[in-house]
């Protein structure tokens, strides 16, 4: 069995908030192969609206980045997140702010070809490996908060907590193994001082996926 996590897709990911077509939080229906309730203050970016929207994510004057902090990934996670962003390979739910320039707390969903651990030596492994990748990819020491094994929908589930790419925030992530050989992915990131709420919004997301 091919235990794999892609690492470089766990970037925070900043939302394209000037995406004036996106949809709002409800029901939705993913291009992935899943349904979820996404809250009301959460909006919804599909894979299509992403990839119109892609050129906002690397933007020369980054200095400008109207979100903030995303100028401070490393330039070549920032490609990295740009290739997938332009295969069509991403999509986005972002909460609604109204503070021009602050952090948005998001969560960014995709499709890998991986399998998750099946023994504990399997997990450990990975749970050793990650902060030091982590550390390398983003360029400064990043700690691991939690990393274990969960079952959420009835479904094994790896959930990982760890020190966002962006100093001051944090990511949670979860990966259900949706068939063999794939997983799911949902990635939140949000501020510290929004841990809680987002915490709570994100679980309310994943505990409310229908597999077809």
């Amino acid at each position: 069995m091919k235990t794999r996590i892609v690492i470089v897709w766990l970037v925070s990911l900043m939302t394209l908030v000037s995406v004036s077509s996106s949809a709002g939080g409800g029901e939705y229906e993913s291009g992935f192969g899943f349904g979820i309730s996404v809250p009301d203050i959460w909006l919804v970016l599909t894979r299509t609206e992403i990839i119109e929207s892609a050129g906002q994510l690397l933007n020369e004057n980054s200095d400008a980045d109207p979100v903030g902090g995303f100028a401070l990934v490393p330039k070549t996670m920032q490609e990295a997140v740009n290739d997938r962003v332009q295969a069509g390979e991403l999509e986005m739910y972002y909460r609604r702010i109204d503070r021009p320039g602050a952090f948005v707390d998001n969560v960014n969903v995709m499709q890998q070809a991986a399998d998750l651990p099946v023994t504990s030596a399997q997990l450990v492994g990975i749970c050793r490996a990650l902060p030091i990748e982590f550390s390398r990819i983003f360029g400064r020491p990043i700690g691991m908060d939690v990393c274990e094994m969960r079952e959420r929908i009835g479904r094994r589930a790896l959930y990982l907590q760890f020190d966002g790419a962006i100093p001051g925030t944090t990511t949670l992530h979860y990966q259900l193994q949706q068939g063999l050989g794939r997983t799911l992915v949902f990635t939140a990131t949000t501020t510290l001082g929004s841990l809680p709420r987002v915490t709570s919004e994100f679980e309310g997301m994943i505990a409310s996926i229908r597999l077809y």
